[in-house]
Parts: structure tokens; C-alpha cells; sequence
């Protein structure tokens, strides 16, 4: 996990966001992912980036939602907890 700073143009305009960087391997999501606070807005983004390409996943995200976007998006995926209890036991029975 690293911090960095990300240029990303909107509406013909390039804007720098500060941005914490991690690479997750989850259930759902295996890439690069990039939290960045879009600070017009005090809101966040999150981009993901495999081979080279990055692309925008979720936006306009609250502090207090950050944490559950983020398990939605790498982990869970929408799945119940007894589904994502038996995925997690057949992993680890796996290792």
C-alpha cells in the first residue's frame, strides 16, 4: 500500500487527486486498486488498474461507506454471508 497522486481528465480538463494505492486479491476483484479523494466534492473514487488500464468502479462515495463499497467490490460481490462463509472454508480447506 503506497500514496500517490492520480491525473484524470474530466470534461476535457485534467484534475490531480491524492490517492491511496493497494493491490487486493479477493473473491470478486484481483487488480491494482486506487482510493482517491475527489476534493471539489469531499467525496471518493475508486479505479482499478489491470494490465496498464485504469477505469473508474465506483464514485461519489461518503467516508462512512468507503469500507463497505470496498468489501462489495474486492470480497463479497453480493454474496450472503453463508455463501461467502462456504467460500472462504473451500479456500482454506484448498491451501
Amino acid at each position: 500500500m503506497y500514496a500517490t497522486q492520480i491525473i484524470k481528465n474530466t470534461n476535457g480538463e485534467d484534475f490531480t487527486m491524492a490517492a491511496l494505492v493497494m493491490q487486493v486479491n479477493g473473491f470478486q476483484f484481483q487488480v491494482k486498486v486506487y482510493i482517491a479523494l475527489d476534493e471539489g466534492s469531499d467525496y471518493y473514487r475508486i479505479y482499478g488498474e489491470k494490465d496498464g488500464t485504469t477505469k473508474e468502479y465506483h464514485y461519489d462515495i461518503s467516508f462512512d461507506e468507503l469500507g463497505d463499497v470496498l468489501d462489495l467490490m474486492i470480497e463479497t460481490g453480493g454474496m450472503t454471508n453463508e455463501e461467502y462463509q462456504a467460500k472462504v472454508k473451500d479456500f482454506v480447506c484448498s491451501l
